[in-house]
């Protein structure tokens, strides 16, 4: 399972957020001599199409992971498209609307090996923030955006104290790993002060 899978959001707010994760293998691709190389060109591949997030370079040397966030589909597929011609022999996941990216994985002719599905939330969930503070919370999927956190720099912006795009990067830098979307928090956290 990704920990991309639970982001929130109304269908054409998911529409302007996907993650691309590419992972090597514990035991089958990970030890190949040039393995990190390969990974580290997929970080390459997905910072040459300019994603609106993305895992700190430094981090690309010694993680088994690299991951991106981007905004629009066509981007996505033009990633995808790369990823297929290189053929670098590495896992690449993809999170955000279901449709969209078997569309886009018909066109570059890919077959979807797996698909993940959210189920939803179980418990009290009335002990949850309400739903736009889940909307931000829920794009840092190891979640190291606290609800606090994001009411702290709402107080902030209506008191004038910090811009909304100045907030949304400081709720983004808990998130190492890249899969903040800092278009929709800028986005969400607007509607908070409007």
């Amino acid at each position: 399972m990704t920990h991309s899978l639970h982001r929130k959001g109304n269908i054409e707010d998911l529409k302007r957020d996907y993650v691309i994760l590419a992972m090597l293998a514990a035991g089958i691709n990970d030890k190949y001599p040039d393995s990190r190389k390969k990974l580290i060109r997929i970080g390459e591949i997905l910072n040459e199409h300019k994603p609106i997030n993305i895992m700190s370079g430094v981090l690309w040397k010694i993680s088994p992971i690299i991951t991106a966030t981007f905004t629009d589909i066509e981007t996505v597929k033009k990633v995808m498209k790369t990823l297929k011609e290189e053929n670098l022999g590495v896992s690449i996941v993809i999170s955000g609307l279901l449709s969209e990216i078997q569309n886009i994985a018909t066109k570059v002719d890919l077959n979807l090996h797996t698909v993940h599905l959210s189920l939803g939330i179980f418990g009290k969930k009335e002990l949850l923030p309400f739903e736009k503070i889940l909307e931000i919370t829920t794009m840092c999927g190891h979640h190291c955006i606290s609800s606090q956190s994001i009411e702290y720099y709402v107080q902030l912006i209506k008191n004038g104290n910090i811009s909304v795009e100045e907030a949304a990067k400081k709720l983004a830098r808990p998130c190492v790993c890249g899969i903040f979307n800092l278009s929709r928090a800028v986005q969400i956290l607007n509607t908070f002060v409007e």
